[in-house]
């Protein structure tokens, strides 16, 4: 399985309230189809702003990149033919303009109202002027056509918003100016339309392509046992994982040994695992986590944090796993013990986008 090197990242949460470790991997999106459909092409998106988030969402698609390689290929399929064995699909879909409106309000300025000369104002006064508030909300819905079948691999809405301010003097004249035609979505300007839709592009590119990214491994922060609540490296080790992620594993390894059925100990240990890249073992950990605390549970049942971690971890290696496949034939790795492979060169000095939560 392709494993991206998991970097401990020394102050990693800062002023974050989550415990636990940063660390530095690729994250697949959820939608396996999309995914895997990297020979693409983009249609139609009716609606306002339509022909411009066509542009703007082929340039998306085709800056769309992993570790410096493109992810998608950009080919015309106009008509509809695909060569046997090759996956293509097209993006279209439809954009709404779901909300426009404008607020009216006054403000008062310190204008110059006669000069001396060019640069020297001889009098200024407070000068009353109108200004119109817009507000817009779209909702923009593409749509991934597998190209031969004609079935939809992917669908979803995104949402994007916009706001811009007009301020103008001699209001009396210019209230009706602002309001003539202002009757609801219908009358959005075109260039708010366009704002509004560019805050799209970024969410549809996290959920059709891997990229690398800074995820959090999380501690649990409390002890179901007392033995392990009371002992004072329990909350020293959770403290330390935001400026000494290493020495807090060292604890957290030391404390499993002395407390082997603690499912917090367990748990973090796990979290250690994680954000060192050792996936497989941190996998085992949380799984072992979660049956303790199912065993200490009245109910049977392994609280959420437990079941949270064994779920993400689980999806996270099914992801690289499919990653491991798609990109079989064009990456420098090699074979290793713990997920299968092991990367040339780590991580370490590269980009990273941050998805730790605070």
């Amino acid at each position: 399985m392709r494993q991206v090197a998991g970097l401990l990242v020394l102050a990693a949460l800062g002023a974050c309230a989550t415990p636990g470790v940063d660390y530095a991997t690729t994250v697949v999106p959820a939608n396996t189809a999309a995914v895997e459909t990297r020979t693409v092409d983009v249609g139609e998106f009716r609606g306002p702003g339509g022909r411009w988030y066509e542009g703007a969402f082929m340039d998306m698609l085709a800056t769309a990149s992993l570790d410096g390689q493109p992810w998608f290929r950009m080919a015309r399929h106009s008509d509809g033919y695909v060569p046997e064995g090759e996956r293509a699909g097209i993006y279209e879909g439809y954009i709404e303009v779901t909300d426009y409106r404008g607020e009216e309000f006054t403000e008062w300025e310190t204008k110059c109202v006669e000069w001396d000369g060019i640069f020297d104002c001889e009098h200024r006064e407070e000068v009353e002027v109108l200004c119109l508030r817009e507000e817009i909300e779209v909702a923009v819905t593409p749509r991934l056509v597998e190209l031969g079948t004609g079935e939809i691999l992917f669908q979803h809405t995104y949402y994007g918003s916009a706001s811009q301010e007009t301020c103008e003097e001699g209001w009396q004249d210019f209230a009706g100016d602002l309001l003539l035609g202002f009757v609801g979505v219908g009358s959005a300007p075109r260039d708010m339309i366009v704002d509004a839709l560019s805050d799209t592009l970024q969410d549809v590119r996290v959920d059709i392509a891997p990229r690398n990214a800074t995820m959090r491994a999380v501690f649990v922060e409390e002890a179901i046992d007392p033995m392990v609540r009371h002992d004072p490296r329990f909350e020293n080790a959770v403290k330390a994982g935001s400026k000494s992620p290493d020495f807090s594993c060292y604890m957290w390894e030391d404390m499993k040994a002395e407390y082997p059925d603690a499912p917090a100990v367990t748990h973090n240990l796990g979290a250690c695992r994680e954000a060192q890249g050792r996936f497989v073992e941190a996998h085992g950990l949380y799984a072992e986590a979660a049956e303790l605390s199912a065993k200490q549970s009245p109910e049977g049942q392994a609280a959420k944090p437990f079941r949270d971690a064994l779920s993400r971890m689980s999806y996270h290696r099914s992801g690289l796993q499919l990653l491991d496949r798609l990109t079989a034939s064009d990456r420098p790795w090699q074979p290793m013990e713990e997920d299968g492979w092991k990367p040339v060169e780590t991580l370490e000095g590269g980009p990273a986008e941050d998805e730790a939560g605070s």
